[in-house]
């Protein structure tokens, strides 16, 4: 069943374009204190992590309103995957924090201007913290977000089966 490409479906599409731009400008800004002073080699994962965590808080409490959560299929499909997706935040969220507590600021890349011990106490401080609020953000709106899909799943099976019971 084709979606048809009216005003409705083009405004959407720009709406979720909006808020990538969004998101990708809040993950620049969170990284920028750690990308300006070493060769962050943990980037990508960290980026997910604020990737995740502002995307799934926005699907959990903006449900209803999302059109391409309307098929089932796609609930499922976002229920099955997130499951993995909980698994992967967790690990590489403790794999960082192990890092972290190492204090060697080469586990998490090379420098790109000389850092004394002070700067190296303080980025490491900031990248501890913005580590553990985003991949547990990420966490716990994956969660929310789950806990939204089987609402839904509920809600529409209760009322699948009252219209059975009726007839």
């Amino acid at each position: 069943m084709p979606v048809a490409f009216n005003k409705e479906n083009f405004y959407y599409l720009i709406r979720e374009v909006l808020w990538l731009a969004i998101t990708a400008l809040i993950c620049w800004a969170v990284l920028y204190p750690v990308t300006s002073k070493i060769y962050y080699l943990y980037w990508k994962v960290n980026v997910f992590f604020i990737f995740s965590s502002i995307t799934y808080f926005r699907y959990a409490t903006t449900f209803k309103s999302l059109p391409f959560l309307k098929p089932a299929m796609v609930r499922f499909l976002f229920f099955a995957i997130n499951f993995t997706l909980f698994i992967y935040i967790a690990q590489y969220e403790q794999r960082l924090i192990s890092l972290a507590d190492n204090f060697y600021l080469e586990d998490f890349g090379f420098p790109k201007v000389f850092i004394n011990e002070v700067m190296k106490r303080e980025l490491f401080k900031y990248l501890y913290t913005e580590i553990v609020l985003f991949s547990t953000a990420g966490l716990v709106t994956l969660s929310a977000f789950q806990l939204r899909l089987i609402i839904s799943y509920w809600q529409y099976y209760k009322h699948q089966a009252n219209l059975l019971l009726e007839e």
